[in-house]
C-alpha cells in the first residue's frame, strides 16, 4: 500500500517556493477550471526532473487531495528514491504497480500522476509521418505508452463491476474485493474515473555551464554523461530565470468507452475476475486503450504554450534564402506574433499575449539576440554583424535524445510544435513573404495605429478650455520622394507632435522624410498624462522608428527635451539604419531656480513622504509655457517622477550610443542647466560627436527668432552622417 507523508509534502511547497525565489523561476497553473469532479489520472508530458518535484504539490493545491505518481524505476535511489517514496510515487518496476494503482483510484482518496510518453522525451519529438511516436531505449521510435489509458479504464471496468456485484452477488462481490484489499464496498468511490491531460512547457530553453554542475562536479568524481546534460540544462534554466507553463485541459472521461456491449457483458460476467484474466473484451479494451491515448496525447500537445523561440525557429527554418538580415527576421516574428495570437484554440507564453505596438524593438531585440545565441551554438546560423546565413542540414541534424537539449536546442525547439499544424503553416507563409510586403504593411499598420490611439484618447481625455485642437497633437508624416534620408522626431515634456513641426518642414524641405510621434498622454489632457510611463512614451518612438526603418535606408533620431533622451535611449538600443542621433536641450539637469518645473520638483518631494508612491490621486501644479497654444497648462507630478526615472536610464546607457552625436545646447536655457548637457555629452560613447551651445534665452529655442541656425546645423550634421 502506498503512503503519503504531509511533511514531504510541505518540504514540497518549499521546494516550489525555492524554484520561484532562489532559482528564478516562475510557476503558473492555467486550465483549472476544467478539472471535474471525479477520480483523476493527470497525464503530463515529460521533459525534465522538475515534474516530478513541484507538479505533485501544484496539483495537490488545486484538488485539495494528496497526488501519488508512477516514476521512473531508475530514480529510486537514495535520497531521491526516499523523498518520492513518501511522496506516494510507485516505480514502474513494482510487480504490483497496477494493482495499487487500482485500489487507489477505485476509493478515489488520491489524484495520479503519469506520463504517457514512459520516459523524458528530451528532444520533445513525438510526432514521426503523422502518427503520435517518441524515442525509446533502443534508438527507434514507439508508440507512446497505453498505461494511462489502460488504468483508467481498468479502474471504471472494476467500479462497475463492483457496484453491479453489490446488488446481485454479495459472496463474488467479496472475493473481487480481496484482489485490490479492499474490507468493503462503501470504500468505493461513485465518483467517474477522468484522464486529465496536462502540458508543462519551459521557456527559455537554454543549456551552459552552470554553477550547479561545477557543484556536483565536486561532490562526484566522473559524473555520468546524462547527468551532465541534465545539469547543463535543468540548471541553466533554473538559474537564469524560467517560466514553466502549466496548462491543464479539458479532461477526457473514461465511463462512455466502456459502453460496447461485449466490455458490458465482462463487467456483469458472474464469475470472478482477476486483473490479467484474458476476458473475451480484452482485445477490444486494448484497442480502446490505443485509441484513448492517441487522443489524449493530442490533447496534452496540443496544449503546448507557443512561445517567441518558437515562431523565430520556423521563420527561420522556412525562409527561402539561406542569407537574411537580423532586422528582417525580427520584424516577420513581429508580424508573426500579431496573426498567430489570432487562432484560435493554442496557447500562448505571456509576452506574446501583450500588445504587440509595445516596446517591440527593446524588448524584441533582447529576445531576438538570445536566440540567435541558441541557434548559433546549435550550428544552424552563422552570425556576422547584421547578417546571418543558415546551415539548413544542421537544422535536421540527428543527435541521441540524451544530448540533443545541450547540443542542439534549436532543433528541440523546433519539435516542440511540430505537431501544431496551424501553427507552422502560417508561419510558412510569413516566411515567404516578400521583404517590401512585410515592411509596407507593418508601415501602414503602425501609422493607423498611431492616429487611432491619438484619436480615441483625444475623445477620452479631451477638457473643454483646456485641451488643445487635434491638428496639435496629432502624429504627423512628411513624405519624401527620394526616401534616402528618415528623421524621427520627438516633442518635449508636455507638448505635442506641433512643437517640432517648424524643424520638420525645414529637414522636409531638404528632402527628407520626417516622422513626428505623439508621446502617450501629451496633446489630449494632463489628466490623460498623469497616468502614462516613461516605457510607453519609448514605445511610440520604437513604433515611429519601425515607420521609418520601413520607409526610409538611412535615419536620424532626433528629440528635443525630453524628446532628446528618448531617442538616447532608443540609439543606445543600436537599432538598424539608424546613422545618427540628435538631442537638444535635454533635461539631463533642471536649473536650481527653474520656474517651470521646480515647483513640481518641491512638491513631489513632499508627496513622496506624505502619501508613498501607491496613491491613485493624481496631483497637478501649474505651469506656464513658452508656447501655450501647443503646451499643457497643468504639470502632473506623477508625470515629473517618469521623467526623472527616464532621464536615471538615459544617464546609464550613454556609453552604448556608438553612433554619431549632435548634442544642442541653448546658453541661458531657464530650465536645462548646460552644465547637465556638457556631462551627458562627455559619457556618450560616440567617437563621433559633437557639442553645439547656441546663445539664446528660451527653453524652447526650436520655435520663434534663432530657430533657423539651428535647423542648418542639424541639417548640416545629417549630411555628415549619412
Amino acid at each position: 500500500m502506498v503512503e503519503f507523508h504531509p511533511l514531504v509534502f510541505s518540504l514540497s511547497r518549499l521546494a516550489v517556493s525555492a524554484l520561484e525565489r532562489v532559482f528564478r523561476a516562475s510557476v503558473n497553473v492555467t486550465g483549472s477550471e476544467y478539472l471535474p469532479h471525479g477520480v483523476l489520472i493527470f497525464a503530463v508530458n515529460h521533459f525534465t526532473r522538475l515534474e516530478t518535484i513541484f507538479l505533485p504539490y501544484e496539483f495537490y493545491r488545486l484538488t485539495g487531495r494528496p497526488v501519488m505518481s508512477l516514476a521512473y524505476h531508475g530514480l529510486f535511489g537514495g535520497a531521491l528514491g526516499t523523498y518520492l517514496e513518501r511522496m506516494g510515487a510507485v516505480s514502474t518496476a513494482d510487480p504490483n504497480r497496477d494493482t495499487i494503482i487500482i485500489r487507489s483510484l477505485l476509493m478515489g482518496n488520491h489524484p495520479w500522476m503519469i506520463f504517457p510518453e514512459g520516459s523524458m522525451i528530451k528532444d520533445k519529438k513525438i510526432v514521426e509521418r503523422g502518427k503520435f511516436l517518441v524515442y525509446s531505449t533502443t534508438g527507434s521510435r514507439r508508440p507512446p505508452h497505453t498505461g494511462a489509458a489502460v488504468l483508467a479504464l481498468r479502474t471504471e471496468f472494476y467500479r462497475q463491476r463492483l457496484h453491479h456485484l453489490r446488488n446481485t452477488d454479495p459472496a463474488l462481490l467479496q472475493q473481487q474485493l480481496a484482489v485490490f484489499d479492499l474490507a468493503s464496498p462503501e470504500e468505493i468511490s461513485e465518483l467517474e474515473t477522468f484522464l486529465v491531460p496536462v502540458n508543462v512547457s519551459y521557456y527559455p530553453l537554454r543549456s551552459r555551464e552552470n554553477i550547479l554542475q561545477k557543484l556536483a562536479a565536486s561532490f562526484i568524481k566522473d559524473i555520468p554523461e546524462q547527468m551532465l546534460e541534465e545539469l547543463q540544462t535543468e540548471g541553466t534554466m533554473l538559474l537564469s530565470g524560467v517560466d514553466i507553463d502549466v496548462a491543464i485541459g479539458e479532461p477526457l472521461a473514461v465511463r462512455p468507452w466502456l459502453e460496447d456491449r461485449r466490455i458490458r457483458n465482462d463487467i456483469v460476467v458472474p464469475h470472478h475476475i482477476m486483473p490479467d484474466d484474458p476476458i473475451p473484451s480484452k482485445p477490444l479494451l486494448r484497442r480502446i486503450a490505443g485509441k484513448l491515448t492517441m487522443r489524449l496525447m493530442a490533447s496534452v500537445y496540443g496544449l503546448t504554450t507557443i512561445n517567441f523561440d518558437h515562431l523565430a525557429a520556423y521563420l527561420l527554418k522556412y525562409y527561402p534564402s539561406t542569407r537574411l538580415r537580423v532586422f528582417d527576421l525580427a520584424q516577420r516574428v513581429y508580424v508573426a506574433a500579431e496573426e498567430v495570437t489570432r487562432l484560435k484554440g493554442l496557447r500562448f507564453h505571456a509576452a506574446l499575449r501583450k500588445d504587440q505596438s509595445t516596446q517591440f524593438c527593446s524588448r524584441y531585440q533582447r529576445a531576438l539576440t538570445d536566440f540567435l545565441a541558441v541557434a548559433e551554438k546549435s550550428g544552424v546560423v552563422k552570425l556576422k554583424g547584421e547578417k546571418l546565413r543558415k546551415k539548413q542540414r544542421k537544422m535536421t541534424r540527428l543527435l541521441t535524445p540524451f544530448a540533443v537539449r545541450r547540443e542542439n536546442p534549436y532543433l528541440v525547439i523546433l519539435n516542440e510544435v511540430e505537431h501544431l499544424g496551424r501553427l507552422t503553416r502560417r508561419l510558412c507563409r510569413i516566411a515567404w513573404r516578400p521583404g517590401w510586403l512585410i515592411g509596407r504593411r507593418l508601415r501602414r499598420r503602425l501609422c493607423r495605429l498611431d492616429q487611432k490611439q491619438f484619436a480615441a484618447d483625444y475623445l477620452t481625455y479631451r477638457r473643454e478650455g483646456e485641451s488643445k485642437p487635434p491638428e496639435i497633437g496629432a502624429p504627423f508624416l512628411l513624405e519624401s520622394f527620394r526616401r534616402r534620408i528618415g528623421v524621427l522626431l520627438v516633442h518635449g515634456y508636455l507638448a505635442a507632435p506641433e512643437e517640432v513641426r517648424p524643424l520638420a518642414e525645414s529637414l522636409h524641405r531638404h528632402g527628407c522624410t520626417v516622422y513626428a510621434v505623439r508621446l502617450p498622454g501629451h496633446g489630449t489632457s494632463p489628466d490623460d498624462l498623469a497616468g502614462r510611463t516613461w516605457e510607453e512614451w519609448l514605445a511610440a518612438v520604437e513604433r515611429g522608428y519601425l515607420i521609418l526603418a520601413n520607409t526610409c535606408r538611412n535615419l536620424i533620431l532626433g528629440g528635443f527635451s525630453m524628446g532628446a533622451g528618448l531617442v538616447f535611449l532608443a540609439a543606445a538600443g543600436r537599432l538598424p539604419k539608424v546613422r545618427g542621433v540628435v538631442g537638444i536641450n535635454p533635461p539631463v539637469r533642471l536649473r536650481k531656480r527653474s520656474a517651470k518645473l521646480v515647483p513640481a520638483v518641491v512638491l513631489w518631494n513632499k508627496l513622496v513622504e506624505r502619501i508613498g508612491s501607491s496613491s491613485e490621486e493624481s496631483h497637478f501644479v501649474p505651469n506656464d509655457p513658452e508656447n501655450p497654444h501647443i503646451n499643457y497648462t497643468r504639470n502632473p507630478v506623477n508625470s515629473l517622477r517618469e521623467l526623472m526615472e527616464l532621464m536615471d536610464r538615459v544617464s546609464e546607457r550613454l556609453k552604448e550610443i556608438t553612433v554619431p552625436a549632435l548634442v544642442i545646447q541653448g546658453s541661458d536655457d531657464p530650465v536645462v542647466h548646460p552644465e547637465g548637457t556638457e556631462e551627458l555629452y562627455q559619457k556618450l560613447g560616440a567617437t563621433e560627436k559633437e557639442l553645439a551651445i547656441f546663445p539664446a534665452a528660451r527653453h524652447v529655442m526650436i520655435r520663434g527668432d534663432g530657430a533657423e541656425r539651428i535647423f542648418g546645423r542639424v541639417w548640416d550634421f545629417i549630411r555628415k552622417s549619412i
